[in-house]
């Protein structure tokens, strides 16, 4: 399970105080509203302003108007939100993580990666000299972004305003990721010679409305195992104008062309020796990928875009691991031939639930049943249940109370191991698709992949319970 720590808002609560005090106290009320102003101010710079500030604002108003009754009833709301929305620091602990943020320079000469961050094991010594944290949102126009992708799609029935966003995003800006800042590289992850020091690589392609650093604590942990981990920022249109299904999936087939090429220029990058190697600049050795181990992973658009890398860039060379992946784009008539490993980790009932029309559980399902060959035996479609599609990013634990409040996220008080839950089935399956490699087999194994299903309970079981067994299944639930 991740080690998470519950934020507080202290200004919140102040806020609070100060309003019982013009309420009941009239005297006062002069020096509380100003008082109230004065906190306003540093919870915006501090805390950035939360669900609950809705409900502020209506006490507040009401205040003013007289209308003390009423006031007070919006003010126990407001308190009561303010006990109920739990939020938790990004993750900590464990050896410490290097961050590089890249923005120009290097990056104009590839026109498709506007900004990117990558995660690697630090050397402990050095960032002891370093301060640690890096801010998780820098995208100025996040708010417009979220905005976007909730009207993105004219079936959805509940309308979410946009003031609700631009209050909501606030707080984001206030989060620091526990990383440190062009950190030296840790060899000891490395497999190394007399001068070259090799590390397996991970590309990760975000989803739609996400960000470079908004799955900070999947690429934390992979650093933290070794990896380092290449992060792009995808920027596009979120917002589908298109009405019609068809429309809608030509649309989405040209963003995911533009999404393809920012991935193969990140493989230049990783495959350019000279570039490579500076951005990890070390005193004894010589810091190189292992060619033999670069994998992709993709959440929702991000899975669609590393499921087409998995099929026709050989470069990858690792494994292709696929968070609730969005596969309505694609059409599945013939076998599909891998040369590497594919898994999937899925949410409960995402696309059934608000995207029936893509049908993209049965996709989903096609796909792996046309894999072809012996890498068949290689590849596992899991579910989750309970789990929600925003629940592979950082989201649910930085915004943990209101993604429970609105549906966004489920059971929000497991966000400990259902996060744990899907760090682990991602650190067996890059150990088991290195073994794949070593092995090549030559045939397919008649018990189709159960021995990868077997390993991967077992370690559910070990590293948390026997219940924990009990949320994962192997197929998508049928319409009830």
């Amino acid at each position: 399970m991740l080690n998470l720590k519950k934020r507080y808002y202290p200004f919140s609560w102040l806020l609070g105080i100060l309003l019982i005090l013009s309420i009941f106290y009239e005297e006062y009320e002069s020096l509380s509203y100003t008082s109230q102003m004065i906190v306003l101010l540093l919870k915006s710079k501090y805390e950035g302003f939360r669900l609950n500030i809705f409900f502020y604002a209506l006490s507040l108003l009401l205040d003013v108007c007289r209308f003390k009754i009423l006031s007070l009833i919006a003010l126990i709301l407001y308190l009561y939100l303010t006990h109920k929305l739990n939020n938790y620091y990004l993750p900590d602990g464990g050896s410490p993580v290097g961050h590089l943020y890249l923005k120009g320079g290097l990056l104009n000469q590839y026109k498709h990666i506007p900004e990117m961050a990558i995660y690697y094991p630090a050397c402990q010594e050095d960032c002891k000299k370093r301060k640690k944290g890096f801010k998780w949102l820098k995208v100025k126009d996040y708010a417009k972004k979220m905005d976007d992708t909730a009207k993105k799609d004219v079936r959805r029935k509940r309308r979410i305003p946009y003031l609700f966003f631009k209050i909501v995003v606030s707080q984001f800006y206030k989060f620091m990721i526990n990383v440190y800042e062009n950190a030296q590289i840790d060899i000891n992850f490395a497999e190394t010679t007399v001068d070259l020091a090799k590390f397996s690589v991970i590309v990760l392609s975000h989803g739609l409305a996400s960000h470079c650093d908004g799955y900070s604590v999947v690429a934390r942990y992979l650093a933290q195992q070794g990896h380092i981990v290449f992060v792009p920022e995808h920027i596009e249109n979120i917002r589908n104008i298109y009405q019609t299904n068809e429309e809608n999936r030509e649309y989405r087939k040209l963003q995911l062309q533009d999404r393809i090429n920012t991935i193969k220029q990140v493989l230049d990058i990783i495959y350019d020796d000279k570039q490579f190697s500076n951005l990890f600049q070390h005193p004894e050795k010589k810091i190189q990928p292992d060619f033999d181990q670069i994998s992709i992973i993709g959440h929702s658009f991000g899975g669609s875009t590393a499921y087409a890398i998995a099929q026709t860039e050989q470069r990858i060379t690792g494994a292709c691991i696929l968070y609730d992946p969005c596969l309505y784009i694609f059409d599945f008539e013939e076998k599909i031939k891998l040369h590497i490993p594919l898994m999937s980790i899925n949410a409960d009932d995402f696309y059934r639930r608000l995207y029936s029309f893509m049908e993209n559980d049965e996709r989903l399902e096609k796909a792996f049943q046309l894999i072809d060959g012996p890498i068949s035996d290689h590849c596992a479609n899991i579910y989750i249940k309970d789990q929600q599609h925003a629940d592979f990013s950082d989201i649910p634990i930085i915004w943990n109370g209101e993604s429970g409040l609105y549906s966004i996220s489920k059971n929000v008080h497991e966000v400990h191991l259902r996060f744990g839950m899907i760090l682990l089935l991602t650190k067996i399956f890059l150990e088991e698709s290195k073994q794949y490699h070593k092995i090549k087999h030559d045939k397919v194994n008649q018990d189709g992949n159960e021995q990868l299903k077997s390993k991967i309970l077992s370690e559910i079981e070990k590293n948390f319970d026997v219940q924990s067994k009990k949320l994962l299944r192997w197929n998508a639930l049928p319409e009830k």
